[in-house]
């Protein structure tokens, strides 16, 4: 097992966050939002723009699992933040994505990374 890791830095006003490594599981019964160290970082840094590469990661979340992300970064996105995740193509599963946009997220997925920057630069 690759032990998962995040990593946080402020680039122009938009936080990158590197995650790598196999997403622990055990982190989808916690009650907590997955996305709560990205929201305390923006906090922190004082932005309101993420972009999340998570190339690196190794997940399997299952339907539940992705509707809970999807529903956790919704909840952080309502509050200004805007959230761009850059992913592997075999990763993406547009289920997450709809639950997010659903529920008034501001997020999108990308396998480009400049794709991605220019998206944000928008918001």
């Amino acid at each position: 097992m690759n032990k998962y890791t995040e990593d946080f830095r402020l680039e122009d006003g938009v936080l990158y966050v590197s995650v790598s490594g196999e997403f622990p599981k055990e982190r989808l019964h916690k009650g907590e939002n997955l996305f709560k160290p990205l929201a305390d970082a923006c906090e922190t840094y004082g932005c309101d723009k993420a972009l999340i590469d998570a190339r690196g990661l190794q997940v399997n979340m299952g339907t539940l699992g992705l509707l809970q992300a999807g529903e956790d970064v919704a909840a952080m996105t309502r509050s200004g933040l805007h959230v761009a995740i850059l992913s592997r193509e075999d990763m993406i599963d547009r289920f997450f994505e709809d639950v997010a946009l659903n529920r008034g997220g501001v997020v999108r997925v990308f396998t480009e990374l400049e794709s991605a920057r220019e998206w944000l630069k928008r918001q």
